[in-house]
């Protein structure tokens, strides 16, 4: 049973809380976030890394995962949801305000022919600031097929570096993830079109490549055969670009202008 103590300590310390409840058992986190007003169980949510942020949201009621997402930055709630299972992302997005859902769908809405329509959300995450020795015990837990890389976000939810999990091996389990030397950052745009995507030198020297929406949020990654098995006709791309990557381009920047209206219209009215 969770005592008054721990739900004071979660809505006064949340960074603390969360470095702790991320390596809980969802169910778990659910009932401690179920305990909290639904302004400090946001500022919880907010301070896990994504991939447990996301498995906590599955395991509360809807209802309380939409007074959840509501309260969270969109480019926050928005990687969020991506990581949800289809149906369950639907039926939270329909237990929200208008307004919020509708923003939330322009920032997931990615064209058939974009990188975005191609991200695998399922990765590990990290803060700068995590033990090494956490990283590599969050990195067991997931599939292998996830962990080489280990992707580092910022309070924002923002790239700022991508760390080789071998590079764990003998260090000190105390030391900050952040001081490692991390890899070249090569991020991909998701509403880049496929065959601008494909271009990229870096695919000469990685298998996988991160993906980030216009404010250098983190949505996950795309991988090379994925990519490359969407274009059948890749082996000769035009090297000048063609119509649909430029549709693509004008399309990003609609996007970009339209989604600050909307963003900033929903900002203001959480701020009333």
């Amino acid at each position: 049973m969770i005592g008054r103590v721990a739900f004071q300590f979660a809505a006064d310390y949340p960074a603390d809380a969360a470095r702790v409840l991320e390596r809980a058992d969802p169910a778990i986190v659910g009932t401690v976030l179920a305990g909290l007003s639904a302004s400090d169980g946001a500022a919880l949510l907010q301070a896990m890394s994504p991939q447990a942020a996301a498995a906590c949201l599955e395991a509360v009621a809807r209802e309380t995962a939409a007074a959840l997402a509501v309260r969270l930055p969109t480019e926050v709630a928005a990687p969020l949801l991506l990581r949800l299972e289809a149906t369950v992302r639907a039926e939270l997005l329909k237990a929200l305000p208008g307004r919020a859902a509708a923003a939330l769908r322009l920032a997931l809405r990615f064209p058939q022919a974009s990188v975005g329509s191609l991200i695998d959300p399922d990765v590990v995450t990290v803060r700068a600031e995590t033990s090494i020795g956490e990283a590599v015990e969050t990195a067991r837990r997931a599939p292998a097929s996830l962990r080489k890389y280990l992707y580092m976000l910022d309070e924002a939810q923002r790239l700022v570096g991508v760390v080789d999990t071998r590079q764990c091996v003998y260090q000190d389990s105390s030391r900050p993830i952040g001081g490692l030397e991390r890899t070249e950052l090569v991020a991909l745009r998701a509403r880049s079109g496929l065959r601008q995507a494909i271009l990229a030198e870096a695919w000469k020297r990685f298998e996988v490549l991160p993906v980030t929406d216009h404010r250098g949020v983190f949505l996950g990654v795309v991988r090379r055969r994925s990519l490359f098995g969407a274009l059948p006709d890749q082996a000769s791309p035009a090297l000048h670009g063609n119509p649909g990557d430029l549709a693509l381009d004008l399309a990003e920047l609609f996007w970009g202008t339209a989604s600050h209206l909307v963003l900033g219209r929903t900002a203001g009215e959480r701020r009333n």
